[in-house]
């Protein structure tokens, strides 16, 4: 039986999630390629980020570099000007290893507070050194 909930649940949370499709930043330079960004829920794009939610991302990358600090910087690109977005630390499967892949999660409350709107969202990630081990801009539209 709990196999049986077990796969049910890997079923239903894989349906939830999707590959969205992502642009690079126009950055001083990447030290990593980003292979895959994954938003939950995303049952469409844009991704619509409903108020009042947490929005889990995914995205898997292999540095060029090794670190032993990363750092998450987020802003919402609107009239073409990034503001600035406070998001928790995040999480990577593992170590950062040159030519190792990674998988990079975090976790954001979309408040109520946000105006419903659509924007580009630029998300970096950077080592210690302050370079970024990757950085991509998706389209959302934040919900009620």
């Amino acid at each position: 039986m709990i196999k049986y909930l077990t796969i049910l649940v890997i079923a239903v949370s894989s349906i939830s999630a999707v590959s969205v499709k992502f642009s690079g930043c126009r950055s001083h330079g990447v030290h990593g390629t980003l292979t895959t960004v994954d938003v939950e829920p995303c049952p469409a794009e844009p991704c619509a980020l409903p108020h009042g939610k947490n929005i889990t991302l995914r995205a898997t990358f292999t540095p060029s570099v090794d670190s032993n600090t990363f750092k998450s910087s987020v802003h919402g690109i609107i009239l073409g000007l990034p503001v600035p977005y406070g998001v928790p630390h995040g999480s990577l499967s593992g170590p950062i290893v040159s030519g190792q892949e990674v998988t990079y999660t975090n976790t954001l409350y979309v408040s109520p507070a946000y105006p419903k709107i659509r924007l580009n969202v630029e998300w970096e990630v950077l080592d210690d050194h302050h370079r970024d081990l990757f950085c991509f801009i998706i389209p959302v539209h934040i919900t009620s």
